[in-house]
């Protein structure tokens, strides 16, 4: 590969609308290498983003949606895959759904790059190569001026999630002095229930549906100093993110990743959203600004990290599994199989290793085993 990479970034289509993720080409742009963007558009009966179109590229990234090659593992079609999940994909607020190791089976080998602390443990559990990188977005210089009072904003987005009715719960022991509702919920979702005739009253309730400029509704969220999270949990969470930045305390539900970047009472607070408690809103203004001081520290170490995920997207993956957990891939020719190099006074463990790595049994049962396989390669000063 040149100095210069070709990277193919498929991404969910939704996202080009929205372009919450444009931040991650832009940083391998700005590092010299040529991005060609390709949208899968399949999540709404669209046209998926075929693999023969990006396995001639020297790296191919996929943002939470992907493409499928003709081969059971990735590693297998191409030597610099990365897959790039949302933590709101998997649903794991509602609690354990599904087994997801047949989910994760295809990357074996390949590399995930992580936004979440959960899932950089479960990928990395899964024995599969990953980076985590905490994302924060730039901040404006100067915070919106500071009001008195308590002024809410609150983005109906899932009905069936996160419904006024929760945020009723969560503010009934205040009054606050004004509170806007954007009614403008996810495609696909339930239609909002509006709140009562007594709601807007005591807190003085506007709402809207639809701006023609953004810049109106940004407008309209600078006026608050209450901003309340709009989604049971989050890929990465770009509307509270920015609510932060703007010196807003951020409410949010005790699920990822909200609670990755806000610790209650300190820059934020958190409530159970399977059982929402009336919450404590006596300290907006500091919890506020603290969350501002933690986006800004938060931006300078997302910008000292660069160099280093650059170097993860580009390093192809079997560099980044030397030493590591070795893959042995069905069907793969025997030249390309990634390779244990045992020494001769531990041919035995490595052999051993390598053999449960090819039946399910042993891969199961590694607990059991493993101990007395470490105790050997300790004996044997490995």
């Amino acid at each position: 590969m040149s100095d210069v990479a070709r990277i193919a970034y498929i991404d969910h289509s939704f996202h080009r609308t929205t372009r919450s993720t444009e931040f991650l080409p832009e940083v391998l742009q700005r590092h010299g290498h040529v991005v060609e963007h390709f949208w899968d558009d399949a999540w709404q009966g669209g046209q998926p983003v075929a693999w023969s179109e990006v396995a001639a590229h020297d790296v191919v990234i996929m943002f939470q949606s992907f493409c499928r090659p003709n081969s059971p593992y990735f590693r297998q079609s191409h030597p610099n895959v990365i897959y790039i999940p949302m933590l709101d994909q998997f649903g794991l607020w509602q609690g354990p759904l599904y087994n997801l190791s047949a989910f994760w089976e295809p990357f074996q080998g390949s590399k995930v790059l992580n936004f979440s602390n959960a899932l950089q443990s479960m990928t990395t559990a899964f024995g599969i190569v990953s980076h985590f990188a905490r994302y924060y977005q730039p901040v404006t210089a100067s915070p919106p001026p500071a009001r008195d009072g308590l002024h809410g904003f609150f983005w109906l987005r899932r009905e069936l999630q996160l419904p006024w009715k929760t945020i009723r719960r969560l503010i009934e022991d205040v009054r606050f002095d004004s509170f806007h509702i954007h009614l403008a919920t996810d495609p696909g979702t339930a239609a909002p229930q509006l709140p009562s005739a007594e709601d807007i009253g005591r807190h003085r309730i506007t709402t809207s549906t639809w701006f023609e400029h953004k810049k109106d509704l940004h407008a309209l969220m600078e006026r608050a100093n209450v901003y309340f999270a709009p989604r049971a949990e989050e890929g990465i969470g770009q509307s509270f993110l920015e609510a932060m930045g703007r010196g807003q305390c951020v409410v949010a539900p005790n699920q990822g990743t909200m609670n990755e970047y806000i610790l209650p009472g300190f820059n934020g607070l958190l409530f159970d959203i399977l059982d929402p408690q009336p919450l404590d809103f006596s300290d907006v203004t500091r919890l506020g600004a603290r969350a501002r001081e933690s986006t800004i520290a938060g931006r300078a170490a997302w910008e000292r990290a660069e160099d280093e995920l650059v170097r993860f997207i580009l390093t192809p993956s079997e560099a980044l599994y030397v030493g590591r957990y070795q893959h042995a891939f069905k069907g793969m020719p025997s030249d390309a199989q990634p390779a244990v190099h045992p020494s001769a006074s531990a041919s035995w463990v490595a052999r051993l290793r390598a053999f449960s790595q090819r039946h399910a049994l042993f891969r199961s049962t590694r607990a059991i085993w493993h101990p007395v396989v470490r105790l050997a390669r300790q004996l044997l000063g490995r």
